[in-house]
């Protein structure tokens, strides 16, 4: 093999090598940072300082009240449900899980006129509902069960 086509080799697995460095190095920003939101996106999805929609009594009855910690290092843990709970690893979430399967802001629970529904927010290994991947926001009740990374939690009256 010439020189040169040996160089090239050097210099292609060099420029691999590198691409390879900034793409991980990217991965754990974002982790840890999170991804920027644009203000577009950021009022099509609601911030979680909005006013919640109005309940019927009735209806507020039948709704969840508190969400338990299952299975997971925080089994036993109980949240009031209220307006709706962010879960993941920053410090501004609700529910802080210690989970190296968890994102930073894995989800959403979120209080909507027919009940509460579990959102997604771009996590890296999923949310899963009744052990369903979910992509969209999905109805979630008193029967159903919500897992993110190694914990179990559900609703309950």
């Amino acid at each position: 093999m010439s020189e040169l086509a040996v160089l090239g080799l050097k210099v292609g697995f060099l420029a691999l090598l590198w691409l390879f460095i900034l793409f991980t190095g990217n991965v754990v920003r974002t982790d840890l940072f999170g991804r920027k939101v644009s203000a577009a996106e950021l009022s099509a999805s609601g911030t979680p300082g909005a006013k919640p929609q109005k309940l019927s009594r009735r209806a507020l009855r039948q709704l969840p009240k508190t969400l338990t910690v299952t299975h997971g290092k925080q089994a036993g843990l109980q949240l009031p449900l209220g307006d709706g709970i962010l879960i993941g690893r920053a410090s501004d979430c609700q529910l802080l899980l210690d989970d190296d399967y968890v994102s930073t802001r894995h989800a959403r629970i979120s209080r909507t006129p027919t009940g509460y529904q579990v959102e997604d927010l771009g996590s890296t290994n999923g949310t899963f509902v009744n052990n369903q991947r979910i992509s969209t926001p999905v109805a979630f009740g008193a029967e159903d069960t919500l897992r993110i990374g190694r914990t179990l939690m559900s609703a309950e009256k």
